[in-house]
């Protein structure tokens, strides 16, 4: 599994060519796409969740990872504290994890946990997680905010258990879950994977979205462009993440031809091999 780093996500530039404001004359706007910078990031981990049924009494997840690394569940997890934990030294972000200290442990923070796993590298399992460790008591885990929340309702972090020689390569992903309540019944969905890179940048696990259709060129299968429907696709537009145009027909569309969603951002795919 490859992920993309994406920077300089949310500068656009915009120029505007207008008669002035004061004389009230049609305005003409020109956005200019900017090209997003990308480096190519090795991803050991898969995690997936089973959203139906989804609650604060069991969340079923299946996962796997290539080399052997430890796996724990947590439920009420404060936010700015999480992005602490993934920010800081690999070897403290470990000791956080599989600590049996109070003092040193993560989830003496969080309102619930489970046992901490040690799965094998290869090995793919599906568990159903419940709240053992803390506050047992659905009412008691689930936050009391409105809308506005300071804690992910679930999360589930992944680390390396040896993460040396690990260069390009995610060791730790962290996998937040929003589960419904009372006060916000947004059905059960992943919010974010967020995922902590050996070179110490922690970034944003995003999947790119291709059409599952191909045309054989030149004794290739490849993925055509939507737009003109002769070159292959080589842009990802952002932040969506279809993959469907060529960087020709890019400068044409105002929009994603997929969901009609902004195109002001985009990478180029370049070595990046696209299934």
């Amino acid at each position: 599994m490859v992920i993309i780093v994406v920077s300089v996500l949310f500068y656009v530039l915009i120029s505007l060519c207008s008669q002035g404001l004061e004389s009230g004359g049609i305005h003409y706007v020109y956005t200019r796409r900017v090209a997003l910078n990308m480096q190519t990031i090795h991803n050991p981990f898969l995690f997936e969740v089973n959203l139906h049924g989804a609650n604060y009494s069991g969340v079923q997840c299946t996962f796997c990872g290539e080399k052997d690394y430890y796996l724990l569940a947590l439920w009420g997890v404060p936010i700015y504290q999480l992005f602490e934990l993934l920010n800081s030294h690999p070897e403290i972000l470990k000791n956080s994890i599989t600590s049996s200290s109070v003092n040193e442990m993560f989830s003496s923070i969080c309102k619930s946990s489970s046992d901490l796993l040690l799965v094998e590298g290869g090995e793919k399992k599906t568990v159903v997680f419940r709240p053992q460790r803390g506050c047992t008591d659905e009412a008691e885990i689930k936050p009391e905010e409105a809308i506005i929340r300071s804690s992910y309702p679930f999360v589930a972090i992944m680390i390396l258990k040896d993460h040396a020689n690990t260069e390009n390569t995610l060791i730790a992903m962290a996998t937040a879950v929003h589960l419904p309540d009372e006060k916000l019944k947004l059905s059960a969905q992943i919010i974010a994977q967020h995922a902590k890179s050996s070179s110490g940048p922690v970034c944003s696990v995003r999947k790119i979205y291709v059409s599952s259709e191909t045309s054989r060129v030149d004794g290739e299968n490849i993925h055509l462009c939507l737009a003109c429907c002769t070159k292959a696709v080589s842009t990802v537009i952002m932040p969506c993440g279809h993959a469907c145009v060529c960087t020709t027909c890019l400068e044409q569309c105002k929009s994603c031809p997929v969901c009609r969603g902004s195109a002001y951002t985009y990478f180029e795919l370049q070595s990046i091999r696209v299934h």
